[in-house]
This record gives structure tokens, C-alpha cells and sequence, in this order.
């Protein structure tokens, strides 16, 4: 669900509880509540503001929860080791030719001991592959 949908789910809910629980504090007839209309109006609207306070928080709590990004996948990272005479080649993009889709935030990570190689490539990488060197 959008954030902004949800803002306005909070904000609905509280008012409707507000207008609810004002309704329900005014037109109850228990015998504790005071006798004039001034008093019972003030008690009606503090029960109704504590009331739609605690929905407020409590949809207020989801509606600012962080969701992920709908469409968007999380890009992650690419891990590698070359030791000895070991060799890594990371492309981020497509190796060859045209394909997919590469998240935006997808990172490239390798390391290089003794005599190992690294080769990363930022985007696409149409030389043919990591032996067309």
C-alpha cells in the first residue's frame, strides 16, 4: 500500500474514533457522569480525545512503517576471492549483449591475493568474455 494511502487511513481512524467515542461519551446516561451539559460535553471530548489519541498512535505506527519500494528488488552485492593464480571477472551490467534488467544498487566486491587477477566491469561488457583478452 502507497505510504500517502496509509497516512490517510491514520488520519481517517483517528477522526472517526474521535467522532465515534464523542457520540458515545455524550449520549450515555450512567450516573456518574455530571449533570450539566457543559461537564458532560467536556468529559465526552476528553474520553474521545484519549481514545482517538491511542488509535492514532497505534495506526499511526503502521502507517509510518518503512515498506520496501514496490518494483524495486534489492541489487545486493557480488563476492569474490582470487588467490594464488586465480582470476575474477564481475561485469554489473550484461556480458555479450543486451539482456535484462540490473538493479541500480547492486555492488561489485573482490579481493586479490598473491598472484590472483581482478577484472570488474561497471556496465555492460560486450568484449567477449573474461579469455577474449
Amino acid at each position: 500500500m502507497v505510504r500517502s494511502v496509509r497516512w490517510l487511513v491514520a488520519v481517517a481512524a483517528a477522526v472517526v474514533t474521535f467522532g465515534v467515542c464523542l457520540w458515545a461519551g455524550r449520549s450515555a446516561a450512567w450516573g456518574w457522569l455530571p449533570a450539566g451539559d457543559a461537564e458532560r460535553w467536556g468529559v465526552a471530548a476528553a474520553f474521545a480525545a484519549v481514545a482517538a489519541g491511542a488509535v492514532g498512535m497505534a495506526v499511526g505506527w503502521w502507517a509510518g512503517r518503512e515498506s520496501p519500494v514496490e518494483g524495486r528488488e534489492d541489487g545486493g552485492s557480488i563476492e569474490a576471492q582470487a588467490t594464488g593464480h586465480g582470476r575474477v571477472d564481475q561485469v554489473r551490467g550484461h556480458r555479450g549483449g543486451p539482456g535484462g534488467a540490473v538493479p541500480d544498487n547492486l555492488r561489485l566486491n573482490a579481493k586479490a591475493s598473491e598472484y590472483g587477477q581482478v577484472r570488474q566491469t561497471g556496465g555492460d561488457d560486450h568484449s567477449g568474455g573474461p579469455d577474449s583478452r
